[in-house]
């Protein structure tokens, strides 16, 4: 057993989530890379496989780790052990790589989805399980498990105690009601709110000016007596915390020279009635990692409910958002450089469009991929992402059920854009392949259409990847309908769509893989004969 320090005395603190992760939308991958794990004993000698296999999927990863085809467990035991060993112990998991696995549970435990406890037995929550099953999306799990959470927990040692979403939501409904809106420099100043009351928020608030990030860092030091540096005040809470409102659906950014937080105007019945569900966590539970995570994993039904009460087929209509794709192209002065530019700059977080910066990068490839499709072929194809948008037309959340990305389409042809940034070759091979195919015939909308074309886009597509589809492309034929598929490396795909020859070369390369089919098919006859 590790060694344990005496806790310390809890204090105010602001709000945070786990820095290390940022995006919430990689919450799926790291659960799903984790389900297999369910009821195994969180040991040190366990632990040590459980992140080498990680490593190895390429859900985790490090500069100092070099991950080839041929890598196994094995070979990297030891440098998983050097390059996590400076990690100090966390959550009451030892140092190094056992704290390094904490640092992916710690927000799914906070959120109720997982029980990770040093020593004890791995869970996944019936939440949880969902949200891997994709009967639940990511906001619903998101937004259904914020309306449960507790900023004093087991997992935070604050005196904080208040679900710090619904005095958010709150806030910035009361605000709407009175013409205004919560600026970013706010925001901040309210994730160090201590007591909940949202008559007292709304007085600080209303009794401060804050010009800019400086002054909101400088009333923290001041009014709460913080004595963190500023980046992490200014920038890294409050950021994670964003993020997480976003994809649970509960608020907009919009710049207007300063940002602003709004509520998402498509989801304000849904949330108002969401936040009107009561539930309290009492202090035995609030202390108590396994009746905490119990505790979360109750009234389901009741949430589930509400969450089908407002599930709309979020499939926005193709014309309908091609117009507000269009829209949003002027409004932020787009154009084709500057959308290629951002496809470019989305793996290395040097995506130059700051407007768009908090849509989680997956999201952000389909919505940018989108725009540039409305840029090449506006009045060619009606445009129909698949994610959920607000009501500014900004994407937050992947759609649930079985639908693929993209949809571009028109009278007699339906063109699927399926897009991922998973470079990983098994990742590639076995998360973005034999569904595509399904996708391609599984739109009951597109179900008679003439011609049928299926993209998929990566930032590179391993062999496997590119033999798996070709193999596909000759075995749907047989089903009657002329269907054309490629895949494409982000380099590709740009280089062909700013010609407007994708479709074009879509069948192009089919016909290659046919006659290549039908060459080597006829060697091997003559071979045998």
């Amino acid at each position: 057993m590790p060694s344990q320090r005496g806790r310390m005395k809890p204090k105010y603190k602001q709000m945070a989530f786990e820095t290390a992760v940022r995006n919430p939308d990689r919450y799926f991958g790291i659960l799903s890379a984790v389900e297999q794990y369910e009821g195994k004993m969180l040991t040190k000698e366990f632990l040590l496989e459980l992140m080498c296999q990680l490593y190895v999927d390429g859900v985790v990863t490090s500069p100092g780790i070099e991950i080839k085809d041929s890598t196994t467990v094995e070979d990297i035991k030891n440098k998983v052990i050097e390059v996590n060993s400076s990690r100090n112990g966390d959550g009451g998991f030892p140092k190094g790589y056992c704290s390094r696995f904490w640092t992916y549970m710690r927000t799914l435990s906070e959120f109720g989805l997982v029980y990770a406890r040093y020593n004890e037995a791995f869970k996944i929550s019936e939440i949880g399980h969902l949200f891997l099953k994709k009967e639940l999306d990511d906001q619903e799990v998101f937004s259904m498990q914020a309306a449960k959470f507790n900023r004093r927990s087991p997992y935070r040692n604050v005196i904080n105690d208040y679900n710090f979403f619904q005095l958010a939501l709150s806030l910035i409904l009361n605000l709407k009601e009175r013409g205004r809106r919560l600026s970013y420099e706010q925001f901040i100043v309210l994730t160090f709110n201590k007591s909940g009351d949202l008559a007292e928020t709304t007085n600080i608030l209303d009794h401060n000016t804050f010009a800019d990030e400086h002054s909101a860092y400088e009333f923290t030091r001041r009014f709460y007596g913080s004595t963190t540096k500023e980046k992490t005040v200014v920038s890294e809470y409050p950021d994670v915390v964003r993020r997480v409102m976003i994809i649970a659906g509960f608020i907009t950014i919009r710049y207007e020279g300063k940002k602003f937080i709004e509520i998402n105007e498509n989801k304000i019945n849904y949330i108002k009635d969401l936040m009107s569900i009561p539930f309290e966590v009492n202090d035995e539970e609030k202390n108590d990692a396994k009746k905490y995570f119990d505790k979360l994993g109750t009234r389901n039904e009741k949430y589930i409910a509400l969450i089908y009460k407002y599930r709309r087929v979020d499939v926005i209509d193709g014309s309908e958002y091609t117009g507000t794709l269009l829209n949003l192209i002027r409004e932020y002065n787009l154009d084709e450089e500057k959308i290629i530019r951002g496809i470019n700059g989305i793996e290395s977080r040097a995506d130059i469009i700051g407007e768009f910066k908090e849509i989680p990068a997956p999201l952000k490839l389909e919505f940018y991929i989108s725009i540039l499709i409305a840029l090449k072929y506006d009045g060619i194809f009606s445009i129909r992402p698949n994610y959920k948008a607000d009501h500014l037309g900004k994407p937050y959340s992947h759609a649930p059920g079985n639908h693929g990305d993209i949809d571009v389409y028109s009278d007699d042809k339906y063109w699927l854009i399926e897009v991922t940034l998973i470079r990983n070759k098994t990742q590639q091979l076995n998360n973005e392949t034999a569904s595509l195919i399904r996708h391609l015939g599984s739109d009951e909308k597109f179900i008679n259409h003439r011609d049928k074309y299926l993209s998929l886009v990566a930032p590179v597509i391993h062999d496997d990847t590119r033999m798996f589809m070709d193999t596909a492309l000759v075995n749907i034929q047989e089903e009657g309908k002329y269907k054309s598929i490629k895949s494409y490396s982000f380099n590709e795909f740009i280089s062909v769509t700013q010609e407007k020859r994708n479709l074009v070369d879509m069948e192009e390369y089919t016909n290659f893989v046919f006659d290549r089919f039908r060459t080597n098919l006829l060697k091997r006859n003559e071979t045998h004969s």
